[in-house]
């Protein structure tokens, strides 16, 4: 159904948002750990996105 690599990207959104919401109501320690999580899921995705890329060079 859904790419796992459009799945990283739309929960890195959404973490992202979430962390605005988060620092913006004066709640800044869980804004930072969202803001963490949706880094590393937006990382996630590029990687998968780059090693996507080098698979298809390399055949």
């Amino acid at each position: 159904m859904f790419n796992s690599k459009i799945i990283d990207l739309i929960i890195g959104v959404v973490m992202a948002y979430f962390a605005y919401d988060r620092i913006s109501t004066g709640h800044t320690g869980m804004g930072i750990f969202f803001a963490v999580l949706a880094l590393l899921n937006l990382l996630a995705f590029y990687l998968k996105i780059r090693t996507d890329k080098n698979v298809q060079q390399n055949q």
